[in-house]
């Protein structure tokens, strides 16, 4: 949501408060209508001044509701989201920024992955930190595979590549291995050469 959109929103939230709290407090007998209000308009709230029974309760437990949903609405719309990154940031000086997207990234990784005989499909998800890039790779690999044997040569081959291509240096890669096929939902290559 752009920033003018969000601007709208918390002024609707705020003037949905002031009015849940107006209504609230005049029907609770804490303000008059006539405290609040110039002559002609005070006589549009004062029949909340008058309420008894069911329908008392009815105006205050609407207007109560209203008035905590304002307040989460207007606490969600306050608290800063994380976003989500989905790139990495390879250089940035004077005339800008470059970046990688994760994605490519990703896929560069099991790509190379599936080079390695044994490895059937790779998975690999990428986060940057201060000191360099952390890589998590997800491995289903054939049944003669040893992993002992299979995960160093994944993480060779992932921090030459990406070292490569980025030119920053890979601090850590966790290699999982497994001889299940990986989940269809994420992004992962297959190997061409069995």
């Amino acid at each position: 949501m752009n920033m003018f959109n969000r601007m709208l929103v918390i002024l609707g939230i705020i003037l949905l408060l002031m009015g849940c709290s107006t209504i609230l407090l005049m029907t609770l007998g804490m303000w008059a209508p006539e405290q609040i209000m110039p002559s002609p308009w005070h006589q549009v709230f004062t029949p909340f001044t008058q309420l008894d029974g069911t329908n008392w309760w009815s105006v205050v437990g609407m207007c109560f509701g209203l008035w905590c949903l304002g307040v989460c609405l207007l606490f969600v719309e306050l608290v800063p989201h994380s976003r989500k990154e989905s790139a990495v940031t390879v250089k940035k000086d004077d005339l800008g920024q470059i970046s990688a997207s994760l994605t490519s990234i990703q896929d560069l990784v099991n790509r190379e992955a599936g080079k390695i005989e044994g490895v059937l499909e790779s998975s690999t998800t990428v986060k940057e930190s201060p000191d360099g890039i952390h890589l998590h790779c997800r491995v289903s690999v054939t049944p003669q595979a040893t992993a002992n044997s299979l995960g160093p040569q994944v993480q060779e081959r992932a921090k030459e590549v990406v070292e490569r291509y980025l030119g920053r240096n890979v601090v850590g890669i966790h290699i999982q291995t497994q001889m299940a096929p990986l989940e269809k939902n994420t992004r992962k290559v297959q190997s061409r050469v069995r």
